[in-house]
């Protein structure tokens, strides 16, 4: 399908670029609803605007992986590098911006751009590890390294008085990513394309998991929008925030290490219910716990929750797409689940939080992980 002229240094690349991409998603999790709280945004308007964050997931990647499969790599990665340098002049300009709604502007299309160029990676990524030159898993960690350097740096540094930097932190993240694509493997693709790709749709399998993708990510809307603010209400501070938003991606760190290739050989059908039961269960404790162990071991969970669900998912995508769909499938999956999915929970639980609390956001969450199963054991049983 594609040859890929893959070296020691254009892994590197893939490596640093997931180290920068999600070290900014490990500022913008936890401390972007705080950033906007220091501003003088309500709850509502907290929501909308991290929402609008996942809004852009939604706008962005289903068109721009239409696109990559029908053009050369090189338009892709030259992509990457323009997207990345102008998600970095917005944003800057978030700190220049007073008015209310011209900030939600300068979000929604700094997500735009943010958005569009992780399938493209991603969909990079999975070639290179079902060619066995590298194992997708291993190159994904980094990203959990870099949020997990991220997420401290910023418990440390950012909460301790100095929340204004913020956006300058996310200007630094968004050229070393321009710097990483440029180093990105080169790929040939199909010579005898023809218009018969148009004519191919997706099939059955492959809208189901769309929608399994789409009802966990909606039952993340809790924790990815309120999380910090919840622990803020009742007690936690600074550092501590910071460690546990690591914690759990420690646990994602070593369950993607030692265990990606099982889990995406693995059925997804077993994998995927498996993985929104345990999510439904953590949010459950959460909503139910105050004292820190009992934290602690939820945020363990987010090795279910999170890891073995997307390397299941993100390895199933690729083998349920149409030939030569591969990056418009990684598209419309990133829109469906970490784009609408994510828009509907965070909103929704921001309407839920206002009138009920946080607790009453997370177990809203649990039954609808719950639900996800119903979904999820249509899918494949056998590998």
């Amino acid at each position: 399908m594609l040859a890929l002229m893959v070296t020691t240094a254009s892994l590197h690349s893939i490596r640093l670029f997931y180290a920068a991409y999600f070290a900014a998603m490990g500022l913008i999790l936890p401390f972007f609803p705080v950033y906007l709280a220091e501003r003088g945004l309500d709850v509502v308007m907290i929501g909308v605007m991290t929402g609008l964050l996942a809004v852009a997931k939604v706008i962005s990647t289903p068109w721009i992986g239409y696109l990559a499969d029908r053009c050369a790599s090189g338009h892709s990665r030259l992509f990457i590098v323009l997207a990345s340098l102008a998600a970095a002049l917005f944003a800057v300009a978030m700190d220049y911006t007073v008015d209310v709604w011209w900030l939600a502007a300068v979000v929604l299309l700094f997500g735009i751009l943010w958005a569009a160029i992780l399938p493209l990676t991603d969909g990079l990524s999975v070639s290179v590890s079902e060619a066995a030159l590298a194992d997708y898993g291993r190159l994904r960690v980094w990203g959990s390294i870099g949020f997990v350097l991220a997420s401290l740096a910023g418990g440390v540094w950012l909460v301790g008085g100095n929340m204004g930097q913020f956006p300058w932190w996310l200007l630094g993240l968004m050229l070393l990513l321009a710097v990483a694509a440029r180093g990105f493997p080169d790929q040939q693709p199909l010579s005898d394309r023809d218009e018969s790709i148009d004519r191919e749709v997706f099939g059955k399998p492959f809208i189901i998991l769309l929608m399994v993708g789409f009802l966990m990510q909606v039952s993340h809307g809790a924790y990815y929008g309120f999380y910090s603010l919840y622990l803020v209400e009742i007690g936690y501070q600074g550092w501590q925030i910071g460690a546990f938003w690591v914690l759990g991606v420690v646990a994602e760190i070593i369950l993607m290490w030692g265990w990606s290739r099982p889990l995406q050989q693995a059925a997804p059908a077993w994998v995927l219910s498996i993985s929104l039961l345990l999510a439904a269960v953590r949010w459950l404790g959460i909503g139910l716990t105050e004292v820190w162990y009992g934290l602690v071991f939820w945020q363990l969970l987010h090795a279910a929750s999170f890891a073995s669900f997307h390397l299941s998912a993100i390895a199933w995508v690729k083998r349920l797409a149409p030939a030569n769909r591969h990056a418009t499938a990684q598209g419309w999956y990133s829109a469906s689940g970490f784009g609408l999915g994510s828009t509907v929970g965070i909103m929704g639980c921001g309407l839920i939080v206002a009138s009920g609390g946080y607790s009453q956001a997370f177990f809203v969450c649990a039954v609808i992980a719950l639900f996800g199963i119903l979904l999820a054991w249509r899918l494949p049983r056998q590998t």
